[in-house]
């Protein structure tokens, strides 16, 4: 099946106009090709989103990449409109008239992203490179509720979560790929053996060459995580300077945020089974049954995700997922350990679902704020 194809089924799911058949061919060759899963996420998370398009920007971006298209010698087609009888648009953010015009252009956007690293890997980063002036922000800012996706200007893409800063106004023409992330952030990063991606956190750095892999660096949580699903990257601690750890695929380095294990007791912040935790520690990415989508990234396909982890350190992440605030009036429910999987649930529907497979709190919710007791 051709690309153009594959691209052209999946703005026809994003309007809303694909058959069963053609969602099951589509269904059918991302499992066969999963490298396009997190670019097919990262667009319909973008589809999703209530803000108005920006008419100009698409209009200049739709010029730009058909412009790249023919000089390579590829002519994209729009989807055909004769598809318009066979079933009506369904009631969503944008009128008939916009939702076509968006899905013309998003269509030749995609198939962009996704049929240059096809046709030309080698050449890759440099192509991508030239979105640069299209990139006006040199850090980017997720609130609380809210999570993102966008490239860098050396073509890699990074996918931001809730309560996140990324800073990458040191990635420059002369070839630095340096960031500074608090928060945490996914990484799909282009390869160039001549010029390292360095992610800095407060605790830790991160080196890589071309990998996928996740950093979770949050000041208020008590641990700090790297976890690598494809490729290798090398973690330095740097309050151990002259120690690095290499990680492979499916692994995940653990670090004790030392900040919050000296300012709170180890029974309000640590569970049963983290009393003997070392300070850092090399484990095996979590995947919940029946699923090939790891906990530690499950978040980029807009699914909050946890197994047996205390209570306390779930309300935190419910905390930036729904934006509000967890008060618990039973400290003893904190170390509870509980187990969710949770991704259109409200918050209402979330603490019911935590209810039914532990009946020893009750909460009330008030504005953004939510009491457990």
């Amino acid at each position: 099946m051709s690309k153009e194809k594959i691209w052209h089924l999946f703005s026809r799911k994003l309007t809303g106009e694909a058959s069963q058949d053609e969602l099951m061919e589509l269904k059918l060759y991302i499992e066969d090709h999963p490298a396009l899963l997190h670019e097919m996420d990262a667009l319909e998370q973008l589809w999703m989103q209530d803000n108005e398009p920006d008419q100009d920007y698409l209009e200049a971006t739709y010029l730009l990449h058909l412009e790249k298209m023919k000089k390579m010698g590829v002519e994209p087609t729009a989807p055909d409109e004769s598809y318009e009888a066979e079933q009506p648009f369904q009631t969503s953010f944008f009128n008939r008239n916009r939702r076509r015009l968006l899905a013309g252009v998003m269509f030749v956007v995609i198939v962009m992203a996704a049929v240059i690293p096809f046709l030309n890997r080698k050449s890759a980063a440099g192509k991508l490179a030239e979105t640069t002036a299209a990139i006006k922000q040199k850090v980017v800012v997720t609130p609380n509720g809210k999570n993102t996706s966008f490239q860098l200007p050396d073509g890699s893409t990074v996918w931001l979560n809730a309560g996140s800063k990324i800073d990458y106004s040191k990635i420059n023409e002369a070839g630095n790929r340096e960031v500074y992330l608090t928060g945490e952030a996914f990484f799909d990063v282009v390869k160039n053996p001549a010029r390292p991606f360095i992610i800095h956190t407060s605790s830790i750095d991160v080196k890589v060459l071309g990998t996928k892999f996740n950093v979770k660096a949050y000041p208020e949580d008590k641990t700090v995580e790297t976890s690598l699903v494809q490729g290798s990257v090398e973690v330095f601690v740097k309050n151990r300077p002259g120690e690095k750890y290499l990680l492979k695929p499916n692994q995940k380095l653990v670090l004790l945020n030392e900040e919050q294990t000296v300012a709170k007791t180890p029974l309000a912040t640590t569970s049963k089974k983290d009393f003997n935790l070392p300070i850092i520690a090399i484990t095996h990415l979590t995947y919940p049954k029946n699923d090939t989508l790891a906990t530690e990234t499950s978040w980029t396909r807009n699914k909050l995700s946890f197994e047996n982890e205390s209570f306390a350190e779930i309300a935190k992440k419910m905390e930036r997922w729904y934006d509000v605030k967890i008060i618990f009036k039973n400290e003893e429910l904190e170390n509870e350990e509980l187990n969710g999987d949770f991704s259109k649930e409200t918050l209402q529907q979330a603490l019911d679902a935590l209810r039914f497979t532990s009946n020893s709190f009750r909460y009330k919710i008030e504005g953004k704020t939510v009491i457990i007791y």
